[in-house]
């Protein structure tokens, strides 16, 4: 049955465009992917690795920061300033996840600290006003670009062409967090978010494990930072507030933890729902809340794990 599902599914999201005129529609589809990468890349050191990290916001927008700021000053093309600021958050998540990991900083604390070097870049990023603007952000002026047989590099321009490009970057994601996961190194994570020790007894590198799940889930947050913001065309100092940290791990819950692309439908949900439901932001946080606490208590498993749940008893009480 599975191995149907999900190539009609991905057939119907390839000729979406073809059916839906609305750019209204497109936008919030594509914002809905990009949020999409962060929930899913988020999920493999949260639900996969049992690491709360509140760092993912920091890597999200110093991927951002640092892809306007490489074109600016070292003249880079778009894709290649795409790579150098994955490379840039990748070693500053190694700096991170080592201090981290090395003094075995466990589930609040861990939290704690990883939201301390969330802040710290924020402030960074805040007050640093000849490079970053401050509080007043910057307008990004140049274009995110694509190489097209026959065209050559073409700019990104308009609903349908970032339709395409943010789902396919959310297909790369989900593709590389689901072998991540379904390897070798995914059985050592799921044995180091059941138990520390038990792991190093096993013979498990809980340091080099915990590490490498860090790292690959902050690089993959700057990719998404770096569509992001180009297809926003802004950058401002909110990208790395907790704000956008709480909001990941909320795409995350309502998804699901279970499955690689459960938090995807987390993303979709709380995208689309302030275009829904045309309230207040501080009446939408309530909304937000509640929908929260609704699915944490009833909903432990998520959107994915109880519709599973629902299935997998009607399938048993069929048999």
């Amino acid at each position: 049955m599975n191995r149907f599902v999900f190539p009609i599914i991905a057939l119907g999201l390839v000729l979406l465009p073809l059916g839906v005129q609305s750019d209204v529609v497109l936008t919030i589809l594509v914002f809905s992917y990009l949020q999409g990468m962060l929930a899913v890349s988020f999920n493999v050191i949260f639900g996969f690795a049992g690491q709360l990290s509140m760092f993912h916001a920091a890597a999200f927008g110093i991927g951002a920061y640092a892809t306007h700021l490489s074109i600016k000053h070292f003249s880079l093309s778009y894709w290649g300033a795409v790579v150098f600021a994955a490379l840039f958050v990748g070693a500053i998540s190694v700096v991170v996840g080592t201090i981290c990991f090395r003094f075995r900083l466990k589930e609040f604390y861990f939290a704690v600290v990883t939201l301390a070097f969330s802040e710290m870049a924020r402030l960074t990023v805040l007050n640093w006003n000849s490079v970053t603007n401050g509080s007043l952000g910057i307008n990004l002026q140049e274009k995110a670009t694509l190489w097209l047989p026959g065209s050559g590099i073409v700019p990104i321009e308009g609903s349908v062409a970032w339709y395409y490009v943010s789902l396919a970057a959310l297909a790369a994601t989900i593709l590389v967090c689901w072998r991540l996961v379904h390897s070798w190194m995914g059985r050592c994570l799921a044995a180091i978010r059941l138990n520390d020790e038990l792991g190093d007894t096993l013979g498990i590198n809980v340091f080099r494990y915990k590490l490498a799940a860090f790292v690959a889930a902050s690089v993959l947050a700057s990719l998404a930072g770096s569509l992001y913001a180009y297809y926003l065309g802004s950058l401002e100092p909110g990208f790395l507030s907790i704000d956008q940290s709480l909001g990941i791990i909320a795409m995350v819950l309502l998804g699901g933890r279970s499955a690689v692309a459960a938090p995807v439908l987390g993303a979709v949900m709380l995208t689309a729902l302030p275009h829904v439901i045309h309230f207040s932001a501080e009446v939408r946080s309530i909304v937000y809340g509640a929908i929260l606490i609704f699915t944490i208590l009833v909903m432990p498993q998520g959107l994915y794990g109880t519709v599973v749940r629902i299935f997998g008893r009607r399938s048993h009480a069929a048999a």
